[in-house]
């Protein structure tokens, strides 16, 4: 099991302010074994397809490669998370309010999870990646981002590893896209991912 801690961050009179630090549980579909081509795993209501990505030439190979992987949560996911902190913390229904209206505003589309590891401390930054969100369609950008610096964890059995939240500020789709690509590689879209609601047709 691998979690991460983060600092919950409440509003209150017009300003953020660190209210917690919590420990959020990395979903072990993200980290298990290398995501291979045409595969789909569910998770949070959603179904992902890895479409293409870097893999080796053996495939004896793949469970000690490195990982890319992501997740998402819709935005009402999101508002229970936030509804089931408020009551453990014991929020003021005024602050939990707040609270939903900012994310409301800031992550209207939800959010993606990355996980990735790699052999070097360097390659596993975050620094070294964007993301593009396209509709079904595949023409256009819905929404680009680049994620910025965060130094990797500890190695593990497949290398440094490292995760983030990207909080989408966009309304996206019921099935869209995600390519995640690298700013040092050689090729035009490095990893791509079909992201569909489990009960969209």
């Amino acid at each position: 099991m691998k979690i991460i801690n983060y600092f919950l961050l409440f509003i209150l009179t017009g300003t953020v302010t660190p209210y917690a630090v919590i420990s959020q549980e990395i979903n072990p579909l993200l980290y298990e074994n290398t995501w291979q081509d045409n595969e789909t795993r569910s998770m949070y209501g959603y179904n992902i397809t890895k479409i293409f990505g870097q893999l080796p030439n053996d495939a004896a190979t793949y469970n000690y490669s490195p990982i890319t992987a992501v997740g998402y949560k819709n935005l009402n996911f999101l508002e229970s998370n936030f509804q089931k902190v408020a009551e453990v913390q014991k929020w003021k229904p005024d602050v939990l309010e707040e609270n939903i209206q900012s994310l409301q505003k800031n992550s209207v589309g939800g959010q993606i999870q990355i996980y990735l590891t790699r052999y070097t401390e360097e390659r596993a930054n975050f620094q070294w990646f964007f993301i593009i969100i396209r509709g079904i369609d595949d023409k256009g950008k819905i929404w680009e981002y680049d994620l910025p610096y965060q130094a990797p964890q500890n190695p593990v059995n497949s290398g440094w590893w490292n995760y983030t939240t990207i909080e989408i500020p966009v309304e996206l789709p019921d099935k869209f896209y995600i390519y995640l690509d690298d700013k040092k590689s050689d090729f035009l879209s490095d990893f791509k991912f079909l992201v569909e609601k489990s009960d969209a047709k």
